[in-house]
C-alpha cells in the first residue's frame, strides 16, 4: 500500500522577508484547514514574544 506525505520545499528570497514568510505561511494553511485560526494566533503569539525581545534588547543596549 502506497504511504503518501505531503512535503514542502520552500526557497526563499531573503531580501524581500516579509512577503516570502506570508506566502510561506499560505502555502502550508492549506494542509491544515480546520487549524488556521489556531496556527494564526500562534504565529502571531510568537512574532509578539519576538517583538517584546528586541524591545528589551533595545532598552538593554540604551541603558550601557
Amino acid at each position: 500500500m502506497a504511504i503518501i506525505q505531503p512535503k514542502v520545499f520552500i526557497e526563499l528570497d531573503p531580501l524581500d522577508p516579509v512577503a516570502e514568510i506570508c506566502a510561506v505561511m499560505r502555502a502550508l494553511i492549506p494542509y491544515q484547514p480546520n487549524n488556521e485560526e489556531k496556527i494564526l494566533i500562534g504565529v502571531g503569539k510568537a512574532i509578539e514574544d519576538r517583538l517584546q525581545a528586541l524591545r528589551k534588547e533595545v532598552k538593554a543596549h540604551a541603558n550601557k
